[in-house]
């Protein structure tokens, strides 16, 4: 009979509260909850059915009044209710939700793993999607367990990406800092080279540590290029040659940063050095379409004369006769290597 009356109660008391919610008397709205939940608190049942009734009609304040008592009366789902309860008013624009998902993380790191997973991705990602929107996401993060930092952080850069390099950078110190073994692969190299990008104009030296920085963490080669061009601008030709060196061994096919390397060889007077990559120069520009090879006329021309100038004119012209590139530019190299064979 008790069962009967309270369901026959429940829908008279729903109607007072939709009449109440519709009317912006919310004082006595909230009053009237605090009311029921001094009623029913013991009742799960009716809980959960006065939090749904709340959650589909959007009241926030009584949706989070139910759900916090109900995460009281089922420990077990303790950790499950405080997730929703927090994505739901962070969905809507209510800041407080962060801390339900705190809780949530709080103790889900306390739980077996096998257990913990799914509902500890839903955290993150209602964290995340609120943080992202704040000034003070850095601080916001350190209120977190230490144990999910590392992915709060790594989870916030992976969200900004290039279109927020700076924050996203910093997201990535941050995260290897509280997680040294986590492994941000490509996303990282993105993120540095396009922050270093934007740092280079006013601090080259801070962008370069960037990107060596980065180094550390991902194997790609192109870090090392962007702080080699970016040393270079900046007038350091021994630090872009070094780099430059560097990036060779790796990337023995990468065009520009062969153009750098033999130019800042060539500037130093190391023409044996020169020589020596020339073949790297001749294979990679052999591989582009012939009207794009003209644009590398400038370091063909350093690798022609490393060669005439270490005496392998026949280097030189083994090279000519597979390489073709502008008539007028063909001609004078065949003039000036029959010149050197001649002399």
């Amino acid at each position: 009979m008790a069962a009967r009356t309270k369901d026959d109660t429940l829908p008279q008391i729903m109607r007072q509260m939709e009449t109440l919610a519709k009317s912006g008397q919310r004082e006595q709205f909230a009053a009237y909850c605090r009311e029921l939940l001094r009623q029913y608190g013991r009742d799960t049942e009716a809980l959960m059915r006065l939090a749904r009734f709340c959650q589909k009609h959007k009241w926030h304040g009584g949706f989070e009044l139910f759900m916090l008592r109900l995460a009281e009366r089922l420990p077990a789902s303790r950790t499950g209710i405080l997730v929703t309860l927090g994505e739901h008013l962070l969905n809507h624009g209510l800041h407080r939700g962060l801390a339900h998902v705190r809780a949530a993380c709080a103790a889900l790191v306390e739980t077996a793993p096998d257990k913990r997973e799914p509902l500890l991705e839903r955290a993150l990602a209602a964290a995340v999607g609120h943080l992202a929107q704040r000034d003070d996401w850095e601080e916001q993060v350190k209120t977190f367990p230490e144990a999910v930092r590392g992915d709060l952080y790594l989870q916030l850069a992976a969200r900004w990406g290039t279109a927020r390099p700076a924050d996203a950078f910093r997201a990535y110190r941050r995260a290897l800092r509280e997680n040294p073994d986590a492994w941000p692969g490509e996303a990282l190299a993105d993120v540095v080279i396009a922050y270093a990008k934007t740092l280079a104009p006013s601090d080259p030296a801070a962008a370069r540590q960037a990107l060596l920085w980065a180094a550390e963490y991902v194997d790609d080669p192109r870090l090392e290029a962007e702080a080699a061009a970016i040393a270079l601008e900046a007038g350091e030709r021994e630090e872009a040659l070094r780099l430059s060196r560097r990036v060779f061994q790796r990337r023995p096919e990468d065009l520009d940063n062969l153009s750098r390397l033999v130019g800042l060889q060539a500037g130093a007077g190391a023409w044996g050095e020169v020589a020596a990559v020339a073949p790297a120069v001749m294979a990679a520009v052999a591989r582009l379409n012939p009207w794009q090879r003209s644009d590398y006329i400038p370091v063909l021309d350093l690798a022609f004369e490393a060669w005439l100038r270490t005496g392998q004119a026949a280097q030189a012209e083994a090279a000519l006769r597979y390489l073709h590139v502008d008539d007028g530019w063909q001609a004078a190299w065949r003039r000036r290597i029959a010149d050197a064979k001649g002399g």
